[in-house]
């Protein structure tokens, strides 16, 4: 009978994760949300009530991200409708790559490929952002109900053992959460803050809007600074090619190969207690394997590991 009761009850949990699963990225970016906005959270709370405080830490890392993302996208929109409305894309990119008959005969069959898959197209973009709003909305919804009763929850499940060591060993586990993405998240802002004199000294307009892109980009996936650098050196190739390959070659060096690869590993290990190299391979083996939800998720199993590691393997030693 009690086997039966733990097969229903997994059952009952896999089709419930089976269910949720189109939500995945909402549910997992508001746990990662919910560790950012504790440190906020946690100072208010005495002051001004546990709802309140929940309400505005929630808010004051949510709306950042909000505001970057759809101001940049709408923005990227309205460049993208005026360059198509008010240049020929043939006669602009012979212009700056020569004038061969090879450039233009592929230059037309690009537009042509693009023009008969430019519906199939659209309607992935508009179902891919119709997506990421609803799990951005989830995502805040989560990180305001994690904010204030996930620590309440969790106490009372782990309580039902009645176990100090255990006890002991998830708030090991909650505090390097909260390490790794508040650290993380520091990392994330210093890279947006260090790209602003980055986008003026090349003399790029919106500047301001692109440092936040470059927060954002920073704070999500591994990869995605070069979202921000790709398309603003392709637009500073058609003024000043030189000018764009300094640019690339800047970013590559400053705002990916540095920051990603050497300078968050280091601080995030730093905040979590994490070795670097399995920050490394989590932060950019789960973003390739699963996205979003491998970005945010894979880092939170390695830091389970080593919190593991620490407690079970150093202490009996």
């Amino acid at each position: 009978m009690e086997k039966l009761r733990i097969a229903v009850i997994i059952a009952v949990f896999a089709l419930f994760l089976y269910l949720i699963s189109p939500l995945l990225d909402g549910i997992v970016m508001g746990i990662a949300f919910a560790y950012v906005a504790r440190p906020i959270h946690e100072k208010l709370k005495a002051k001004i009530g546990e709802a309140s405080s929940a309400l505005i830490s929630t808010v004051a890392i949510a709306v950042p991200v909000f505001f970057f993302f759809f101001y940049g996208f709408f923005q990227g929109i309205t460049q993208l409708v005026y360059i198509l409305s008010n240049y020929d894309l043939v006669d602009l990119v012979s212009k700056y790559a020569g004038s061969s008959k090879l450039i233009s005969m592929l230059v037309n069959q690009a537009i042509t490929f693009l023009s008969g898959k430019i519906g199939d197209l659209a309607v992935k973009i508009t179902t891919k952002f119709i997506f990421f709003v609803t799990n951005f909305v989830i995502s805040v919804i989560v990180c305001y109900y994690i904010s204030l009763d996930g620590r309440r929850v969790a106490e009372k499940v782990v309580g039902m053992w009645k176990n100090e060591e255990l006890s002991k060993f998830f708030n090991e586990i909650d505090e390097t959460l909260t390490g790794l993405w508040f650290g993380n998240f520091i990392a994330a802002l210093l890279i947006g803050l260090a790209s602003m004199p980055y986008f003026v000294i090349f003399g790029i307009p919106y500047a301001s809007l692109l440092s936040g892109l470059m927060f954002l980009a920073a704070l999500i996936p591994v990869f995605a600074e070069w979202m921000v650098i790709i398309p603003v050196a392709v637009y500073l190739y058609f003024i000043d090619p030189i000018k764009a390959l300094w640019f690339t070659i800047v970013g590559a060096v400053f705002f990916y190969i540095i920051p990603e690869l050497i300078l968050r590993p280091y601080f995030v290990g730093y905040t979590s207690k994490v070795h670097p190299l399995l920050l490394l391979v989590s932060f950019i083996g789960g973003s390739i394997v699963a996205g979003v939800t491998g970005f945010f998720l894979t880092p939170m199993l390695a830091a389970i590991l080593s919190v593991v590691y620490r407690y079970f393997v150093e202490s009996s030693g």
